[in-house]
C-alpha cells in the first residue's frame, strides 16, 4: 500500500507540468492572429500618417509657388471675320434617274431580240417581237374581210336606192361592216403590242426572257435604267426640311472616287415624313453622262444650311464650360480677360461665337486652363 501510493503520488505533478504546453498549443493560433492584426492597424496609422503629411506638404509647396504676379505663360490667336458654311453630310444611296421593266402586252413565241444585258439603246428602239409575223397574216386577213364587208354594204345601199333591196339588208350589212373594221384595229392594236421598245434612252439592266422562248402576256422580258442621269435618294430631318428646296446646289462625295466631288441639286423634297424614320425623303439630281455613277453606290451629299458672312470662329478646345455657361480667355495689356460668350454652328473643330468676341480680340487658346480674370500673363510663340 505505501508503494502504490508513492507511486500514485510521483505521477500527478508530471500531468500538471503537462497543462501549460497543451494551453500554449491551443491559443497559439489565435495569438498569432492577434498580432498580426496588431501589426496592420499599426502600419495603417503610420502610412495615414505620412500621406496626410506628404499632401500637406505638397500644397505648401502649390501655394509657396503660386504668385499671381507671376505671368503665365500663354499663346494667343487674333481673331479675323471670316466666312462660314453651315452643312450637313446625310448618307444616301445612287439610284437610277428611271427605271422600268417592260413586260410583254402579247402572249406567243419571241421571233426576235435585239438587246442583251449591258447594251445601250436608244429611246424607241426595238428590243423584242412576239409573233409579230402570225398577227401581220391575221391582220391581212382581217383587212381583205373588211374591204369584202365594204363592198357589200355599198352594193346594198346602191340597190336600196333603186328599189330593188331591203333596208333591213343594209343595215345588216352595216353591222357586217363595223365588226369587220373592230377586228382590223384589234389586229393593228397586237401588232404594235407585238414589238416591245425603249421608252427612253438607256441601258439593258438585264433580260428576262431571250429569242425563241414563249412568253405570255404581263410576263416581264427587260428592265431598263437611265443612268446619264441618275439621283441619290437622302432622308432629311424634319428641322432642315424647309431649308431645302427645288435647285439648291449640293456636293456629292462618292467612296469609289475619294478623290472627286460632283455637283446635283435637289430635285424634289417629300411633302409628308416617313413615319417610321420621320424624315423628308430628298432626291438629288446628279448629271452622270460618263457614266461613273451607278445604281446602288453609297454617296455623302453636303447639303447648305445657310451661309454666315464675316463670323467669328474659335477653336472649340479654347472654349470653357463651366455651370452650363461658356468663356474663353483673351489676352489685353499683359492681362488674362474672361468673357462670356454664346456659340452658333459647330463645324469640326471650330464653333461660332454669336456673342461676345469681336475681330482683333487676342483669344488665348494654350494655357488658358489654368488662368484667373485679370491674371498677368506673358504671350509666347512657341515651346508650349
Amino acid at each position: 500500500m505505501p508503494r502504490i501510493a508513492a507511486e500514485a503520488g510521483d505521477t500527478q505533478p508530471e500531468r500538471l507540468r503537462h497543462i501549460p504546453m497543451k494551453l500554449l498549443k491551443r491559443y497559439k493560433k489565435r495569438l498569432i492572429s492577434l498580432i498580426v492584426c496588431l501589426a496592420v492597424v499599426a502600419f495603417g496609422t503610420v502610412s495615414a500618417v505620412v500621406a496626410a503629411n506628404y499632401r500637406a506638404n505638397q500644397l505648401n509647396a502649390v501655394q509657396d509657388a503660386y504668385d499671381p504676379e507671376r505671368p503665365a505663360n500663354v499663346r494667343v490667336q487674333e481673331l479675323e471675320p471670316r466666312d462660314l458654311t453651315d452643312r450637313i453630310t446625310i448618307t444616301g444611296t445612287v439610284e437610277p434617274w428611271e427605271a422600268r421593266s417592260l413586260s410583254a402586252e402579247v402572249g406567243g413565241r419571241i421571233e426576235w431580240q435585239g438587246a442583251e444585258a449591258g447594251d445601250t439603246v436608244a429611246s424607241g428602239q426595238e428590243l423584242f417581237r412576239i409573233d409579230t409575223e402570225a398577227i401581220r397574216a391575221r391582220l391581212r386577213q382581217l383587212e381583205a374581210q373588211h374591204r369584202l364587208a365594204a363592198q357589200e354594204l355599198a352594193r346594198a345601199e346602191e340597190m336600196a336606192g333603186a328599189g330593188i333591196g331591203t333596208r333591213q339588208q343594209v343595215e345588216r350589212l352595216q353591222a357586217e361592216y363595223d365588226v369587220a373594221a373592230a377586228s382590223v384595229e384589234s389586229a393593228r392594236i397586237d401588232l404594235r403590242k407585238s414589238v416591245v421598245r425603249a421608252p427612253f434612252d438607256g441601258v439593258v439592266d438585264a433580260v428576262h426572257r431571250e429569242d425563241g422562248e414563249f412568253t405570255e402576256a404581263g410576263a416581264p422580258l427587260v428592265r431598263l435604267v437611265q443612268l446619264d442621269r441618275v439621283r441619290i435618294v437622302v432622308g432629311v430631318s424634319e428641322r432642315d426640311a424647309p431649308l431645302f428646296h427645288g435647285g439648291s446646289d449640293v456636293e456629292i462625295a462618292v467612296d469609289a472616287f475619294p478623290e472627286d466631288r460632283f455637283t446635283g441639286e435637289v430635285h424634289r423634297v417629300a411633302t409628308s415624313a416617313e413615319l417610321a424614320t420621320r424624315t423628308f425623303e430628298t432626291e438629288i439630281a446628279v448629271d452622270n453622262p460618263d457614266r461613273r455613277l451607278r445604281p446602288g453606290m453609297i454617296a455623302r451629299a453636303h447639303l447648305v444650311r445657310n451661309v454666315y458672312p464675316d463670323a467669328i470662329l474659335v477653336p472649340i478646345f479654347a472654349v470653357i464650360s463651366l455651370d452650363e455657361e461658356r468663356y474663353v480667355f483673351v489676352e489685353k495689356d499683359g492681362r488674362a480677360q474672361m468673357r462670356s460668350i454664346e456659340i452658333g454652328v459647330i463645324q469640326g473643330n471650330d464653333v461660332q461665337v454669336t456673342n461676345g468676341l469681336s475681330p482683333g480680340d487676342r483669344l488665348i487658346v494654350v494655357g488658358q486652363r489654368d488662368l484667373r480674370a485679370g491674371e498677368s500673363v506673358r504671350v509666347e510663340t512657341a515651346g508650349l
